[in-house]
């Protein structure tokens, strides 16, 4: 029996719980008993009660007090104390590498989740700052940033990403683009990370590849030159603490960038990855906006011949991962490819470590993808003296870098076969089918149980009660 529809709904309602990602509280040290001690274990969790619950790691709970790290979900500042940080700051201050003529963007509050788009002080037309919020300009006019990446260079290729995870219910997800044989482009959040670090875990091992998305999600042309330091920087350090990789990529929430935050990005080596297509996925926090995200899919899938876009979904809400897998069946037959950012532009070896490499683009859509270097969940650790050392593209080419000599894939990752990756055809063999993370029904939906949808229906109204209760 096929619950397309009504999988939609409950993932909605399952995801309200998913969506108040909070750094942990006092209760997080009696949550340790119950919660999963391990990446490993959390891939296994499918009650959105447990997988949302509340943890803290030692570890995490070690960085926290280190000065490391910025409090979670809160605008970053250089922590007072964190002598790397500070160190590394003034060395680019003094480097001179940021735009003097770019004045610091206006919010429409003092919140600066959005900009003030009404101001008349810009000029839209000209647009000196390549802000592409005014503009939408992805080719910087200040020298020596590189262009931001919005498509593939290959004919009908989807480029697949998906912003603002992890997402603490996304294990049914990510089952989802395993069995399809997907890899993807994820765009983590440095607070959720930090919040929810086995399921970040999960994404790398899963053969994902992984970029910044800053640490809590702002306008970034709105914040301070040291804010924008910041916010990516600890999101680099948190994203080497627990998956022990440098990523060389971010995305900046909204799209919100000009030249004067490339600037920074790029003197910390990282490249800007915007898009060329919206799906607005992100207004499904709101479901009566569904016919409208449906519309922005079928025109997105109807250029499958003309175009070969970047595409912006997220993990946002389960509601936007449903939605993608409703509709997968439907863009992998107009798209002749469906690949992450490394093979859409051939980058081998995303991360400064240059320890794990992933497939060209050749590669992966042959089906004789290879992988080197992946971690398996059940060997992941989260590292308390983590040693980040971010480069600038300057010093050395490597990674998303314009240039950046790739290296061949010469081996392949234990756990990862070479046909485990082709793009069309077959189920993973290593798929345990069950009520609880339910089974493909062909169609790019997930079927479950009568028994078990109803055991999720009700954990997460309990869930949900306890929440305004506490409130």
């Amino acid at each position: 029996m096929k619950f397309a529809g009504l999988l939609a709904a409950l993932l909605l309602v399952s995801g309200a719980s998913a969506q108040m990602q909070k750094a942990p509280g006092r209760h997080a040290v009696f949550a340790r008993a119950s919660a999963p001690q391990n990446a490993e274990d959390m891939a296994k969790v499918y009650d959105p009660e447990k997988a949302c619950k509340p943890y803290s790691p030692q570890e995490i709970t070690q960085l926290l007090k280190g000065k490391r790290f910025p409090k979670p979900n809160k605008i970053a500042t250089i922590v007072d104390g964190d002598d790397e940080a500070h160190k590394l700051w003034k060395e680019i201050q003094q480097s001179n590498v940021i735009p003097k003529d770019i004045k610091v963007k206006p919010s429409v509050d003092k919140s600066h989740e959005e900009v003030d788009g009404n101001t008349d002080k810009y000029n839209d037309d000209k647009d000196p700052d390549c802000w592409w919020t005014a503009s939408q300009c992805k080719k910087p006019k200040h020298q020596n940033i590189p262009e931001d990446i919005y498509e593939c260079p290959e004919p009908s290729t989807w480029g697949l990403t998906f912003d603002d995870g992890p997402n603490c219910t996304h294990n049914v997800f990510y089952d989802f683009l395993k069995e399809k044989k997907l890899k993807a482009t994820l765009f983590y959040i440095g607070s959720y990370v930090m919040n929810l670090p086995y399921q970040a875990q999960r994404g790398l091992a899963d053969g994902h590849d992984i970029c910044g998305h800053t640490w809590s999600h702002h306008a970034m042309s709105t914040l301070t030159d040291e804010q924008v330091f910041a916010e990516l920087y600890y999101t680099g350090r948190i994203l080497k603490a627990v998956l022990n990789v440098s990523t060389t990529c971010w995305r900046p929430p909204f799209g919100d960038v000009d030249d004067r935050v490339r600037a920074i990005a790029n003197a910390l080596g990282y490249r800007t990855i915007i898009w060329k297509q919206d799906t607005n996925d992100w207004e499904l926090s709101d479901m009566s906006k569904k016919g409208k995200v449906q519309k922005n899919y079928k025109k997105i899938i109807s250029m499958a011949d003309k175009e070969s876009p970047i595409v912006l979904t997220h993990e946002l809400y389960n509601s936007t991962m449903s939605t993608f897998m409703e509709n997968y069946d439907a863009l992998s037959k107009a798209y002749k490819n469906v690949v992450p950012v490394t093979a859409c532009q051939n980058v081998t070896s995303p991360y400064l470590e240059g320890d794990i490499l992933y497939p060209t683009f050749d590669e992966l859509t042959s089906g004789k993808a290879q992988y080197k270097g992946l971690p398996s969940l059940k060997d992941m650790k989260i590292n308390t003296d983590v040693q980040y050392k971010p480069v600038p593209f300057s010093q050395k080419k490597v990674g998303f870098a314009p240039g950046a000599k790739q290296p061949e894939t010469k081996g392949k990752d234990d756990n990862e076969s070479d046909s485990s990756t082709s793009q069309k055809d077959g189920v993973s063999q290593d798929k345990q089918n069950s009520d609880n993370n339910g089974k493909d029904d062909g169609s790019g939906a997930l079927s479950f149980s009568v028994a078990s949808m109803f055991h999720v229906y009700f954990a997460t109204l309990f869930t949900l009660f306890a929440i305004v209760v506490s409130l």
